[in-house]
């Protein structure tokens, strides 16, 4: 895996395309120019390249805080549908700016690079599936913004919208071109001499998943099972070990970015935000495994999703543990622990010194918590970063597409199901289904994804997001503990102003941001903003 301490030494190729065509063309002395660097790139320097498009990704989107907090699993008002916001203050505007940033970036790559190396050739495979992966987001966020193709002129800043289909027309012909280019894992096994990197069945998979947002499903069905039936990819067993150092390079994970690489000083600019969105407060919360927390998240699975879990008989499963907790589950992993003697010992070391915590309803995530072991050394004792690597994509989304898709085209019906109990096996259940529903693989999915980004994305393409997402937003919660004396939550509810939850014909899409809509005259703003 290219490192994530490879220093990009060249910043300028960021340089905006909007600068006088005058003053880009005089050659600086001592100096290459951008197209020039590419095309006499290294194939050390074409791994440095690509890497800065990997660092990009991963430092610049960190959806999981802000779209559970606008789906149905979330607790507090973070939904960006609690207020009546505009396009001047929506939340994710600055999606629209880093994934044409990173369209930019694998466009370079494209258009300057000669493939003339196997390495090269891998690079070139890897932009084009990030150029296709950053444009799926583009669609499915902002609709039918620019169709960006190549790196634009000085006399093309201006574009107009695309439409859907010219859209995902862009988004599928680079995954083919990456098909073409990029190595498939060996066996099973291998995440770790390929660094986690994107290969062959990587672009499957989200060809797959473009297949199905698109409802493309009998397509999705026979791209789906090419990754299924290459044998080359497992769920990892436990799954309280998923976004931990012990699930890195996991034949679960479709590809990975490659955090443990880091050293010091270039992993505190990595972006890497799972320090402030993925822990509990401070103040609040001393973290199983003997770690303080710090950070502004914590309790971001509400009572709604909870009472889900529990209703599927997930309680004390697996799943449920490794993603959400109650008050009383935390008290008895303190125990566990060894950081209690007892129940009562725990509640103190839980609450520390202010017992109260905002937007919670009294119960907490674990996804993505990190573990004392998940830590750099040197970041132990003050800001608490995790070493574990990122899943891009699992395995267990790939079962759960496949599921989708054969359930929507009413065929391979038997191996859908096989798909939909591989993945609640894992889960924890004893029991296989039968038969199963589309229903049945809505909720697998909300369940086995939650706090990866999915949920909200999932609502609107299904069609179910102006009904279960209809009273989001509209109280925030402060939850002390127990009412003294009983075992019943103290709870205090705040109604928040001016709420409005989702509303239908506007919030399917992001707004195309304000500034945008200001610099570009040919751009039509999407409905209702």
């Amino acid at each position: 895996m290219m490192k994530k301490n490879i220093i990009i030494l060249f910043g300028f190729i960021f340089l905006l395309n909007s600068c006088n065509q005058d003053l880009l063309d005089i050659e600086q002395h001592g100096a290459l120019s951008p197209e020039i660097y590419y095309s006499e790139a290294t194939d050390g320097q074409a791994e440095q390249l690509i890497a800065s498009v990997y660092r990009s990704v991963y430092g610049d989107f960190n959806w999981y805080g802000f779209w559970n907090g606008m789906s149905d699993n979330g607790a507090g008002s973070q939904s960006n549908y609690s207020i009546n916001v505009t396009s001047q203050d929506h939340g994710g505007s600055s999606y629209y700016t880093s994934l044409y940033r990173l369209n930019y970036l694998c466009n370079m790559i494209i258009e300057n690079m000669p493939a003339d190396t196997d390495v090269k050739k891998q690079v070139h495979g890897e932009a084009y599936f990030w150029r296709a992966w950053a444009n799926m987001y583009l669609v499915r966020l902002f609709g039918t913004p620019p169709l960006v193709d190549h790196v634009l002129g000085v006399d093309e800043l201006t574009p107009s919208n695309a439409t859907e289909s010219e859209l995902w027309a862009y988004v599928e012909s680079s995954l083919d071109e990456a098909i073409n280019l990029l190595p498939e894992k060996i066996a099973l096994g291998q995440q770790s001499a390929i660094g986690g990197r994107v290969t062959l069945h990587s672009v499957y998979a989200l060809l797959g998943k473009v297949q199905v947002i698109k409802g493309d499903y009998g397509d999705a069905v026979t791209t789906l099972e090419r990754v299924i039936n290459s044998g080359k990819y497992a769920l990892q067993e436990d799954y309280r070990e998923l976004y931990h150092i012990t699930a890195d390079f996991s034949d679960e994970y479709m590809w990975e970015f490659n955090i443990d690489d880091a050293d010091q000083s270039n992993f505190e600019r990595q972006g890497d935000s799972r320090a402030i969105n993925l822990t509990w407060r401070t103040e609040n919360v001393t973290v199983p495994g003997g770690l303080t927390a710090q950070g502004y998240g914590g309790a971001d699975l509400n009572k709604d999703f909870y009472d889900f879990m529990v209703a599927r008989g997930e309680k004390g499963l697996p799943r449920y543990l490794g993603t959400i907790w109650d008050y009383e589950d935390i008290q008895d992993r303190f125990v566990e622990l060894e950081l209690a003697a007892d129940r009562t010992e725990a509640i103190g070391k839980f609450w520390g010194t202010e017992p109260i915590m905002q937007n919670c309803q009294g119960y907490f995530r674990a996804k993505m918590l990190p573990w004392e072991s998940d830590l750099f050394d040197y970041l132990v004792t003050q800001n608490i970063h995790s070493k574990a690597n990122w899943p891009g994509m699992r395995y267990a989304e790939v079962l759960l597409l496949h599921a989708e898709a054969c359930i929507q085209a009413n065929t391979h019906l038997t191996e859908g199901l096989a798909s939909m109990n591989e993945v609640r096996e894992r889960a924890g259940f004893t029991t296989t289904l039968g038969t199963y529903t589309l229903q049945n693989v809505k909720d697998e999915k909300r369940a086995e994804l939650a706090y990866e980004g999915e949920r909200f994305l999932d609502l609107v393409r299904w069609g179910d997001a102006a009904s279960e997402l209809a009273d989001r937003g509209f109280f925030t919660y402060q939850f002390s503990g127990y009412v003294d004396g009983t075992t019943d939550y103290s709870l205090v509810e705040t109604p928040v102003q001016d709420a409005a939850g989702f509303t239908s014909g506007r919030d399917e899409l992001f707004p195309i941001p304000y500034n945008e809509m200001l610099l570009n005259d040919n751009l039509v703003q999407n409905p209702n903003w």
